[in-house]
């Protein structure tokens, strides 16, 4: 039996770390208040536990979760993570006590208080990657191609695969400005790099602005204004993804 315990957390917001924080409350046997990444502003009056990152405590977690939640919880969870959910890391830690003593049977308990949210997570992240699939509109800086996107949840690793197989031989940087994050991939090779301030693209070739202009007089062309939806549009196309779209900026 698991005890809900007057203790916070603290560990360095990465996958393992949490997988860390889980282990030491599996092992506790006790349900931290709250759990928090390291620089996050949060005050709290209760104590604080430094959960330190060790790789061996992660791969043991890592490992259970097929063995006892089933094939598909490990992507579950790490979908569930990217979520910038604020309470994520404690909505995942019940989730997964749940798990440990239902087994694979969670996965399909979808009106559980404890399951409900992170399936919602899962499905809010994976849903927003395969929207930024299509909305992502890559600009020609001669040596690369550069973009910025704005996504409620950290995506980046799920784009990742994507754009790597569609640009193989390109160099490309993806800049996430909710997150402060990048996504560079640079011949065949790509990594994550925090960001402490937005990259400075260079001045766009008039090469690329006639692109730009003639993809706009596309976009323009093919409409049907007798058939125009502004509400279905939003709906498959959400409003705050056109500031980023070069056919929509003007309308964002």
């Amino acid at each position: 039996m698991y005890r809900q315990q007057d203790v916070v957390y603290r560990y360095d917001g990465s996958f393992q770390g949490f997988l860390c924080c889980v282990f030491e409350s599996v092992y506790q046997k006790e349900i931290p208040f709250d759990i928090l990444p390291e620089d996050s502003p949060a005050a709290t009056l209760f104590p604080e536990k430094h959960i330190p990152t060790q790789p061996d405590k992660a791969r043991r977690v890592s490992a259970s979760f097929p063995k006892k939640l089933g094939r598909g919880a490990r992507s579950c969870i790490a979908h569930a993570f990217l979520s910038g959910q604020p309470d994520k890391e404690s909505r995942i830690l019940r989730f997964l006590l749940l798990g440990y003593q239902k087994g694979p049977a969670v996965l399909y308990m979808s009106g559980h208080e404890d399951v409900a949210p992170v399936l919602q997570m899962e499905k809010h992240v994976t849903s927003e990657a395969h929207l930024l699939t299509g909305f992502v509109r890559f600009r020609d800086y001669g040596s690369f191609l550069g973009c910025t996107i704005t996504p409620k949840n950290y995506v980046l690793p799920l784009l990742r695969l994507h754009f790597c197989q569609r640009f193989p031989s390109e160099n490309f940087i993806i800049y996430d400005a909710s997150h402060g994050a990048a996504l560079l991939s640079k011949q065949g090779q790509a990594e994550y790099v925090q960001l402490s301030q937005p990259p400075q693209f260079p001045e766009e070739s008039q090469e690329e602005a006639a692109y730009q202009a003639m993809w706009k007089q596309f976009y323009k062309t093919i409409a049907i204004a007798a058939r125009e939806n502004h509400a279905l549009r939003r709906t498959h196309c959400p409003k705050r993804y056109w500031v980023n779209m070069t056919e929509l900026q003007d309308e964002a």
